[in-house]
């Protein structure tokens, strides 16, 4: 079985658990950076859920479509000749791919577990139109 769904949106990546102190305490935090980002996720994938979730071994899709700079665009918004295809920048592929995969696990509507995943094949472009991801998940 498969499902595909494409989250419109500004991918954002999981951000790192970040530690703090004050006088003698000391305690850790996730900021709250991508939360915007996974409601989305969540909601995409909860209307495209199956009616159960599988418990099935899980092989996922990932296409980041993020935002160009203008400067890769002329005067009509069409991208340059010379303008790069692939993001080789900020924000990094694989906290993308966490935000993501925490944003499903989530929803508890399409698999249990993000340990059910067994390979994931993702990509990081310049959008063209919209910026987002798609999604295929194979069970």
């Amino acid at each position: 079985m498969q499902i595909e769904f494409h989250v419109r949106g500004e991918p954002k990546a999981q951000p790192r658990v970040k530690a703090f102190r004050r006088g003698s305490h000391a305690g850790v935090y996730t900021p709250e950076t991508a939360e915007g980002w996974k409601y989305l996720v969540r909601q995409e994938a909860s209307i495209n859920a199956p009616e159960c979730p599988t418990t099935a071994p899980i092989r996922l899709r990932l296409d980041f479509f993020l935002r160009r700079p203008k400067a890769h665009l002329d005067k009509h918004g069409i991208p340059k000749p010379k303008a790069p295809v692939w993001h080789p920048k900020k924000p990094d592929l694989d906290n993308l791919i966490k935000a993501v995969t925490d944003a499903i696990t989530d929803t508890q509507r399409v698999w249990l577990d993000d340990s059910q995943i067994y390979e994931i094949t993702a990509t990081k472009t310049y959008a063209l139109q919209f910026s987002g991801c798609a999604v295929r998940i194979e069970f």
